[in-house]
């Protein structure tokens, strides 16, 4: 019977190959690392905090679940990281944040210039169509995210979305006007990092700025809302679904009032 020994010339070599294989083989199996990037309405002061708040918590990265998370991108917000060189920018990341000024389907970049991108015109975002890497998008501003509350008549709250949803999975944020410069983007950010449910850690996030008093409750910060997938409605950082199709089969809503 053959002994290695671990004095030979080359026994070393192969002892540390043993070692390293060994090592590998005990590593938990991880899929491709994911990015986050935060991108600043240039208006006042509190939309930088906002993303910073949020972005922090994920200097260096952060393991969650079978993947792990890094803030890769912290941009003013410009209205061609949405929509023309998209996919460099919002579209590159798995999960991007974004505080500022905004109205339904609406996100302000600029206010001294008055500029924003309307998400309704934007390109399809996601694995899918065009190449992108965007599963969840995260929009802190006054009523961007319209919900069922805000349609119009015929009900229709989820034709306008369709353009943006090709392998996107979640977006959520406010129906309603919204207060922001507090607790919220760091306290999601912990709840994400927890592995919770993608939107229902932003309702939670949410709730926790909102004061009750039995069964009443205040209307600060705002009523947030989302719009996802029947299929990607679990979704946490950690572990989440196959890219939705896209379109508007089997999308969903949820909003707070």
């Amino acid at each position: 019977m053959k002994k290695m020994n671990f004095l030979h010339p080359h026994g070393w070599k192969a002892l540390l190959a043993m070692l390293l294989c060994l090592f590998f083989f005990m590593m938990p199996a991880r899929s491709a690392d994911r990015e986050i990037g935060g991108y600043v309405d240039r208006a006042e002061d509190r939309f930088v905090r906002n993303v910073w708040n949020f972005i922090k918590n994920f200097q260096g990265w952060q393991n969650i679940g079978m993947h792990r998370y890094q803030e890769v991108q912290y941009f003013w917000a410009e209205p061609f990281e949405f929509d023309s060189d998209h996919q460099d920018f919002v579209d590159k990341m798995d999960l991007a944040y974004v505080a500022a000024h905004g109205n339904s389907y609406y996100v302000q970049t600029n206010q001294s210039t008055s500029t924003g991108v309307d998400l309704r015109s934007c390109p399809a975002y996601g694995d899918l169509a065009t190449g992108g890497d965007l599963e969840f998008l995260i929009i802190e501003s006054c009523s961007t995210v319209a919900s069922a509350p805000e349609a119009p008549a015929s009900g229709d709250w989820w034709t306008p979305w369709t353009s943006i949803f090709h392998g996107l999975h979640q977006l959520a944020g406010f129906r309603t006007l919204s207060y922001s410069d507090n607790g919220i983007p760091n306290r999601y950010a912990n709840l994400l990092k927890a592995n919770g449910g993608v939107w229902q850690s932003w309702f939670s996030a949410v709730d926790g700025e909102r004061t009750f008093s039995g069964s009443t409750y205040s209307t600060y910060p705002g009523f947030a809302s989302a719009i996802i997938y029947t299929t990607t409605e679990n979704d946490r950082l950690g572990n989440y679904a196959a890219d939705p199709a896209g379109g508007a089969n089997n999308m969903k809503t949820w909003w707070q009032f």
